[in-house]
Order: C-alpha cells, then sequence, then structure tokens
C-alpha cells in the first residue's frame, strides 16, 4: 500500500483526509511544515505530500522549498491544499512545480481521484 503524508494544521481536514483516502493508501498526518520534512527523512517510502499552506511553526511554502532542496526527495509529488490562498498564490505553487493546487473545502472522491494519478507511477 503507497504511503501518503498529509501536512494540516486542522485536525478535521487531516480526519477527511485519512478517510477519503484511507482504504486505497496508509496515511499519515502532522501539524505543520517542519515535522513533514522531519517524516520525509525518515520515512523513504512516501510516495505523495498533502500539504497546507498556512500552518504554524514551517508554513507550506517554506517547507515546501526545502523539500525542493533536499536529495532523494526533490522530485516527491506534492499536492497543495489550502483554503486562504489568491489565484497569484495558486500560480506562484504551480510553476514552483507542485503537482496540482486543491482549494477547501474539496471534495474527498476528487481528492482521492488526483492522489490515485499521482502516485500511479511512484513505488
Amino acid at each position: 500500500m503507497k504511503r501518503i503524508l498529509v501536512a494540516d494544521d486542522d485536525v478535521g481536514i487531516r480526519a477527511v483526509i485519512k478517510s477519503a483516502l484511507g482504504r486505497e493508501f496508509d496515511v499519515m498526518a502532522v501539524e505543520n511544515g517542519k515535522l513533514a520534512l522531519e517524516m520525509l527523512q525518515r520515512d523513504p517510502q512516501i510516495s505523495c505530500l498533502l500539504l497546507d499552506l498556512d500552518m504554524p511553526e514551517m508554513d507550506g511554502s517554506e517547507a515546501y522549498r526545502r523539500l525542493r532542496q533536499m536529495p532523494g526527495l526533490a522530485d516527491l509529488p506534492v499536492i497543495i491544499l489550502t483554503g486562504n490562498a489568491s489565484v497569484q498564490t495558486e500560480m506562484d505553487a504551480l510553476r514552483a512545480g507542485v503537482v496540482t493546487y486543491f482549494r477547501k473545502p474539496f471534495s474527498p472522491s476528487q481528492l482521492l481521484s488526483i492522489v490515485k494519478a499521482t502516485t500511479r507511477n511512484r513505488p
């Protein structure tokens, strides 16, 4: 079963994501970008990162920038999840290389489809 990491400070969103993806993926969750980077360094089996932009301690934008500089993780697919972003923020994220950009609230079935497509060719 492929492993997905969710970094979001909202416990309710993490629960929705685990519910939506849990039948098809091993879903792990953390509450900020710093913990996400630590988890990614410890677990090379993670196939995709779902990353909120607005989090305490280290936001998603900073976590994404640091992730792209980490050996062995620069090509990890990242899906941005956010509730407070402008069109400009979305365009910046897509230009930076994120796989896709989801605005909250989102459809769990749509999220599952995107994650399946994103991880299709990953170990």
